[in-house]
Parts: structure tokens; C-alpha cells; sequence
């Protein structure tokens, strides 16, 4: 009976519209790496790297797949804005960013092993005592460093290696020990 009274209250449900996805096709090399701070294969690797945990095995018809949430998350590292600017360029809501940041940054979490190690126990201990005998630093285990290393202006993407101090540059950073070993 209740139907009968409010049916003509329901409004028609309008069929979903989706914005195109971000086509990595449009973009040279260059405006890749100014968007999101990587290359065409440098994003193809991430994306392979970390797929299989981006996958989503679901019956809905418009689960992202992982190179659109690998472009949303690089996207959001590279410019740091809002999770709903991000979003209105990608065409998803500002809840899916922030899920597919996560999602992104814990793949890539779980991914560390692979390319960073640790000192061992035994390695940190002995780096400690070593510092502190050779300059008093109680607790120190690395000295991180960063310079400009000037080179001459490459023939592709010049104006990528232009530091801040107007010259041709790779910017480049280490870690090293007590005996300057990284």
C-alpha cells in the first residue's frame, strides 16, 4: 500500500557517469615526468611491481585497475594537493583517492625488502661505537648527505636537469657509515 502511495515521489535512478581514465598515451615522456615525477617505463615498472596486489577480484563492473591507481597515488606524491583535486582530474570521488593512496603506498610498503636493507644488529651496534670513539656522537648509525653533482646539458629533457641555481645538475643523495662506506 505504502509503494502505491510514494511511487510517484521516487525519482528515476540516473545511470552513472564515468570520466574517461588517464591515458598515459597522451602524454610525452616530459609532461609524464612533470605530472607525476616519472617516466612512461619507470611508471610501467612501479605498476608491474606492485599489480597483483592492486587487483581487485570483484562482480562490480568499474574496479580502477592498478596503472589508473598508480597514476592517482604518483599523482598526489608529486604535487601534494588535495586528496578532492586529485580526484576531480582523475574523475573518482576524493574517498576512492584516498583508498587507492593507501592501497598504492602499502604495496609499495611491502615491496621495501626488495630494494632497501638494514644494518644487522651486530652491524649497527658496531657503527655506533665507532662514531661516538671518533667524534663523541652517542647514537648515530649513518651521515646522510645530498649534493648537486653538475654535468653538461643532456640533448633530451634539458630543462629537467636545471637546478635551482640556474646550472645542469643530478641531484644526489647517500648514506653512508662510520668509514664513509654506504
Amino acid at each position: 500500500m505504502a509503494d502505491l502511495l510514494f511511487a510517484d515521489l521516487r525519482r528515476p535512478r540516473r545511470p552513472r557517469q564515468f570520466k574517461p581514465a588517464i591515458n598515459i598515451e597522451n602524454f610525452t615522456d616530459e609532461e609524464l615526468r612533470n605530472r607525476f615525477r616519472f617516466g612512461r617505463q619507470g611508471i610501467g615498472y612501479i605498476t608491474n611491481l606492485i599489480a597483483d596486489e592492486l587487483r581487485r577480484s570483484t562482480r562490480r563492473n568499474h574496479a580502477l585497475p592498478p596503472l589508473q591507481q598508480v597514476l592517482i597515488a604518483l599523482r598526489f606524491y608529486a604535487s601534494g594537493s588535495f586528496l578532492q583535486v586529485i580526484g576531480d582530474t582523475a574523475g573518482v570521488d576524493k574517498s576512492t583517492v584516498s583508498r587507492v593512496v593507501t592501497n598504492v603506498s602499502n604495496a609499495l610498503i611491502a615491496k621495501q625488502s626488495e630494494f632497501i636493507t638494514w644494518p644487522t644488529d651486530a652491524e649497527v651496534a658496531e657503527v655506533k661505537n665507532s662514531f661516538y670513539r671518533r667524534g663523541g656522537f652517542p647514537c648515530v648509525i649513518g651521515c646522510v648527505d645530498g649534493t648537486h653533482i653538475r654535468i653538461q646539458a643532456p640533448n633530451e629533457h634539458e630543462n629537467a636537469y636545471v637546478n635551482r641555481k640556474g646550472f645542469h645538475s643530478i641531484n644526489v643523495q647517500g648514506v653512508f657509515n662510520h668509514e664513509g662506506q654506504y
